[in-house]
């Protein structure tokens, strides 16, 4: 088979995956095999996972990062509606070990975007909603490489991008979407192609640091942001790096390094942690172990999973949900569902730990 073929052979796959994952929780809901699957699976409630809320009219490339406002607002018009209380961290944690509780939601939002507080701030009051935001020192002080940044943004303004010998047009928004996907997925499993993007940014004149300024919750916008009623301030690392990757003591000094920096900036303890990335390979027993010992009360990743009191012995591993800009009623059951989780685990452990099945 031709390289041409094999490529157009691969599109083709993922296309399909991508089809099928997009069906999958409107099946899912209509069948009633997510509800079928919740009283195993559901636990007491969930964390969700977020991180810039942008205007309801603006496109960007990289949409999984981005939450419409409106979307937001929907969400937690849903979740009232559907008895779901909206929870601190600290109060989502406290009810795990008690019974008999009302199902619950927390809210985060991971890096430290300035639209955590221009755009969801005014949403979560709207409903009273306390969330967590876990932020990167390097996205305050715009020394971080936010090179995802970079690549969306030269993505939005080009038709046509080359990385690593590979070609992707997008000149559609649809286009620029896959592309982005695309380029992401490359870099997770080719050790050149990150470099290659970040070359590829610069030959363009595209500054990542000026890009995670623009971004990036300035100093004054943190303290207000923290002063806050509504809002706990968490800790994400000094430069958003993957710690499974690093050796123990630069892990170490990326949670206390960042945790001194946001204690010094607020004037208030620092006590909740969410690692990068937060996926299997990004996070484990070893990242876990490190963040209690740095005294975090507790560390969020991204393993699909609902919360159960089991968690309690594991406040430092535990799972969160993604929400999208294009969530409806069907996926957002199967999230509170812990259908995610089942389908994840291959009907195994409802518990998402770091040693259990991802």
């Amino acid at each position: 088979m031709g390289a041409l073929s094999a490529a157009a052979l691969s599109s083709a796959r993922k296309q399909i995956r991508s089809s099928i994952r997009s069906v999958l929780p409107s099946v899912a809901y209509r069948s009633g095999i997510s509800r079928a699957i919740a009283p195993r699976y559901r636990g007491r409630g969930v964390i969700f996972l977020l991180h810039s809320v942008v205007d309801d009219d603006t496109f960007y490339p990289e949409e999984l990062l981005r939450c419409p406002a409106g979307r937001l607002d929907w969400t937690l018009r849903y979740l009232k509606a559907n008895n779901v209380e909206i929870v601190s961290l600290d109060d989502a944690v406290a009810r795990l070990s008690t019974p008999d509780t009302r199902p619950f939601a927390v809210f985060t939002f991971d890096d430290g975007y300035a639209d955590n507080l221009t755009r969801a701030l005014p949403v979560m009051e709207r409903h009273n909603a306390p969330f967590v935001v876990y932020v990167t020192t390097g996205m305050v002080t715009g020394e971080i490489d936010a090179w995802w940044l970079g690549l969306a943004e030269l993505i939005r303004v080009t038709d046509r991008v080359e990385v690593a010998g590979r070609r992707f047009d997008c000149a559609s928004r649809a286009a620029k979407r896959r592309t982005l996907l695309a380029i992401e997925a490359l870099t997770q499993t080719e050790c050149a192609a990150l470099p290659a993007v970040r070359d590829v940014i610069k030959a363009h004149g595209i500054s990542c640091q000026a890009l995670a300024r623009r971004e990036g919750l300035s100093q004054d916008q943190l303290r207000e942001l923290a002063r806050h009623p509504l809002v706990t301030i968490g800790a994400h690392t000094t430069t958003h790096i993957n710690l499974a990757q690093a050796s123990a003591a630069a892990a170490e000094k990326e949670m206390r390094l960042n945790r001194a920096f946001l204690e010094q900036a607020l004037q208030r303890p620092v006590t909740h942690f969410a690692y990068p990335f937060g996926h299997g390979d990004a996070c484990g027993p070893r990242e876990a172990a490190l963040a209690k010992s740095s005294g975090f009360h507790s560390a969020v990743t991204s393993r699909h999973g609902c919360l159960f009191p089991a968690h309690l012995d594991h406040l430092h591993e535990l799972p969160r949900e993604p929400l999208f800009a294009k969530d409806n009623a069907a996926s957002l059951q199967c999230k509170l569902n812990g259908f995610y989780r089942a389908v994840r685990s291959r009907l195994g452990d409802p518990i998402a730990t770091m040693s259990s099945a991802s």
